[in-house]
């Protein structure tokens, strides 16, 4: 690992991605190669793979090339005309790009509210249209150069191994692979969505390349099997011991670099896999002992937040602020999530937000964030503790019985990193008790707050949760809403809004200037409030890196909602006008969400 760390700039996602790119390196790939020629945007893939395969992939189209063949509101007629079997819409560029609810209309609508686009490059196509095929199960299948990897084939929609069931679409990729040039196979890792009909047949569905993305999420991409937080190191285990064996060669993954605990414990890991992939004995390292109490840990970040000496909500700008959606272009890089926060990001640059500085205390990892809080407030949110520093010492089959003796009304387990953390958090929590108590998970010992994994909260009984939004020391009275379903009642927000304003007078300067934060405020059966955790806004770094919103501001049916609100509110708070202004139209997407928001600022 050692030698690997310098590889960790320039990962486009999870740092649970590193040992791929190393090995990738020490195989001499080129992680550029295939990407020069845009084989991540699914229409160039898909043009070029039907050079080849051609009736292996569905019909692919790019969405402005149809605009301007049909014109914007022709476009639906022909694809309900050319597709008589359906049709989907999907983004060009990025991962998880299925199907979403309501997806395919939300594109339209957007295509028809646009001017007549312009001529642009096939990799400059934002969406494409590809023809619906019958799907009975889909699979993800991994290959290296001409080799599917045998064991590293899954239900994409599943959990579980599927020894029996892998020969079918494995031998689907082989055969696809020895059709396809060698500058295609030649040094390349990849990941195949792969559909199996209800013939029996077989479809490409897209294909997931490894290597460095030039464009979105820019840097070094491989298959979030890799990365995944539960089984990234069972797969990249499977896949070091493919490369050992057709090679014959010997090859380890090393955790030499306890310095940096996460990494080093994912490398460890992927070298216990390994072995139990070889049917060979584990032995683990003596576990580390720390006799320090989780609040004495967060002591020198609470000194550090204690030595800021800024206000505590900047002053009023008295002027006029304009967002162009030309002028925020560059700043699309970056969004860790969709482009419909964008808005939010460019008008909190515009108003001298640091978007860094709350993250470098890592404020976005859940057990910092309750120690911190709860040293200034108290009753903020529940008692918080971290899994591995609660579990030193403890065998691991008497771990449930020692958690419900420090927490006698119930506890939750959730990952330390991440959104939608408490959701179906009963069976998360008996999940991750399961892989504790099965051995698989090695138990290191506490050691910095940052390297807790997961988090151990107390129970609370919840009859409903809120999501409260608040800029700098102040609730946005009118963006608290249901987090989960459900409209408010009238006055329904009085009760959430004060008691986080409660909770934002009590935290310092060095918290609240330049703070965008999401709280998920629960109601208790006792009538009173608890905060879940806070969704801190910002740069973050480690988990999913780039720039983080409230999910409310790039909702795909409200975002445009809860953004002029919030722009409605900056306004108020210092004493500016915001005009937002929607100008670049061969961005259909873009130009109609900022077109919304003009639409409902004006409209409220």
């Amino acid at each position: 690992m050692s030698e690997g760390l310098g590889l960790a700039e320039g990962l486009g996602g999870s740092r649970r991605a590193l040992p791929v790119r190393q090995l990738l390196r020490a195989l001499g790939f080129d992680e550029a190669r295939h990407l020069q020629w845009r084989m991540e945007h699914k229409l160039v893939q898909a043009l070029v793979l039907r050079r080849w395969v051609p009736e292996l992939i569905p019909v692919t189209c790019g969405l402005n090339s149809l605009a301007r063949i049909h014109g914007p509101r022709g476009v639906r007629q022909f694809l309900a005309a050319d597709f008589p079997d359906g049709y989907i819409l999907k983004a060009a560029l990025g991962d998880s790009s299925g199907e979403s609810e309501n997806g395919d209309q939300d594109v339209l609508r957007a295509l028809e509210s646009g001017v007549m686009p312009t001529t642009c490059p096939i990799a400059d196509e934002k969406f494409i249209a590809q023809q619906r095929i019958a799907i009975a199960m889909e699979y993800r299948v991994h290959s290296l150069e001409e080799d599917v990897v045998e064991d590293l084939t899954f239900r994409r929609y599943d959990s579980g191994s599927i020894p029996g069931e892998r020969d079918g679409p494995n031998t689907f990729v082989t055969a696809v692979l020895r059709r396809l040039p060698d500058g295609l196979v030649g040094g390349s890792l990849l990941a195949w969505d792969i559909a199996s009909q209800p013939s029996g047949d077989y479809k490409i569905v897209e294909v997931n390349f490894s290597g460095f993305h030039p464009v979105f999420k820019r840097g070094f991409h491989c298959s979030g099997y890799f990365h995944d937080p539960k089984w990234g190191a069972c797969d990249t285990a499977r896949l070091l011991n493919h490369v050992a064996r057709k090679e014959g060669i010997e090859v380890a993954a090393e955790p030499d670099a306890p310095e940096y605990t996460a990494d080093n414990r994912f490398y460890l890991e992927v070298a216990n896999w390994q072995l139990r992939h070889r049917g060979l004995a584990v032995t683990h390292p003596k576990a580390r002992i720390d006799t320090r109490t989780d609040a004495e840990a967060a002591e020198p970040s609470i000194r550090q937040i204690d030595a800021f000496t800024g206000l505590r909500r900047r002053g009023p700008v008295d002027g006029d602020i304009e967002l162009r959606l030309s002028a925020a272009i560059p700043m699309l890089p970056e969004l860790a999530a969709t482009t419909r926060a964008l808005t939010m990001r460019q008008v909190l640059l515009a108003l001298g937000f640091d978007e860094r500085r709350l993250t470098a205390w890592r404020l976005e990892h859940k057990l910092v964030q309750a120690l911190v809080f709860r040293h200034y407030c108290p009753d903020s949110l529940p008692a918080t503790l971290g899994l591995d520093r609660l579990a030193q010492g403890v065998d691991v089959r008497k771990l449930r019985n020692s958690l419900r003796a420090t927490f006698p009304r119930g506890f939750v387990i959730k990952p330390a990193l991440g959104d939608c953390s408490g959701n179906d958090c009963d069976s998360q929590t008996e999940g991750v008790l399961s892989w504790i108590e099965s051995g698989r998970r090695h138990m290191p010992g506490a050691g910095a707050l940052t390297d807790e994994e997961f988090v151990v909260q107390e129970r609370k009984n919840i009859r409903h949760e809120y999501r409260v939004h608040t800029i700098e020391d102040r609730v946005i009275g009118d963006l608290t809403v249901h987090r989960h379903h459900g409209a408010l009642r009238p006055g329904e927000r009085d009760g959430p809004n004060h008691y986080v304003q409660h909770m934002l007078d009590a935290l310092p300067a060095g918290i609240t200037l330049g703070a965008h934060l999401g709280w998920d405020v629960a109601l208790l059966d006792n009538g009173g409030f608890a905060v879940i955790e806070v969704n801190v806004g910002g740069i973050h770094t480690v988990y999913n890196p780039g720039f983080h919103a409230s999910g409310f501001f790039h909702h795909r049916e409200y975002g445009a909602i809860y953004s002029a609100r919030l722009l409605l509110f900056l306004e108020r708070t210092y004493r500016c006008r915001i005009a937002v202004i929607a100008d670049v139209p061969e961005r259909p997407e873009e130009n109609y969400f900022y077109s919304e928001v003009a639409d409902w600022k004006a409209r409220f």
